[in-house]
């Protein structure tokens, strides 16, 4: 990885997160010929992240810095690197089972109630509300991220923890394999008996 790209990448990993004030830079001139630079990152979590670099160089310190901290993250904090593509997947499926939750359901009869409580069920606004409540209640799925997410962000976050939590008491044993005969029905437009 290049030096100079490590800062703007410890930035993007810590703003995945939601996490954008909780970096602190530091710089100290030791002598006239050697500087410290240090990173402090305290994550969500509690979870506390420092790192030294001492050079001949200002700039040198800062960068080595940036990426001792980078590679420290990479290397020992996993949990830390979001992959949001990965997210977004799981969040389509927990849309579904919003969805067949609601439609499954007993509580409304008739299609318009069934699609006016969805609508508001699986708003944005909506669960980003309970993003944060259980944000609130410290539940440990969510304690890596940070209040600076978006609505998108933490409503995408809930629909993906809803496919964690539910999808093994739904899905039988079976269900991928029916679910692929349906998915070849649609795509073959044929009925499949």
């Amino acid at each position: 990885m290049n030096n100079n790209n490590a800062k703007n990448q410890l930035l993007e990993l810590l703003q995945n997160l939601g996490c954008n004030n909780c970096i602190d830079f530091k710089f100290i001139c030791l002598s006239p010929n050697l500087y410290r630079s240090t990173i402090i990152i305290e994550f969500p979590n509690g979870q506390v992240i420092c790192e030294n670099v001492e050079n001949e160089s200002k700039s040198e310190a800062n960068l080595l810095v940036a990426q001792h901290t980078f590679d420290r993250i990479l290397s020992n904090y996993p949990e830390f690197l979001v992959n949001w593509d990965e997210i977004n997947i799981e969040a389509q499926a927990g849309d579904a089972l919003i969805k067949l939750s609601v439609y499954l359901s007993n509580q409304s009869k008739n299609s318009h109630d069934k699609s006016k409580q969805l609508q508001q069920l699986e708003s944005d606004s909506n669960l980003a509300k309970i993003f944060d409540c259980w944000k609130a209640q410290s539940n440990p799925e969510l304690a890596i991220w940070g209040t600076y997410l978006s609505e998108k962000r933490k409503a995408t976050l809930v629909e993906a923890l809803l496919w964690r939590r539910f999808s093994k008491q739904i899905l039988t044993i079976n269900a991928p394999m029916e679910l692929e005969v349906l998915l070849g029905t649609l795509q073959s437009k044929t009925i499949a008996l």
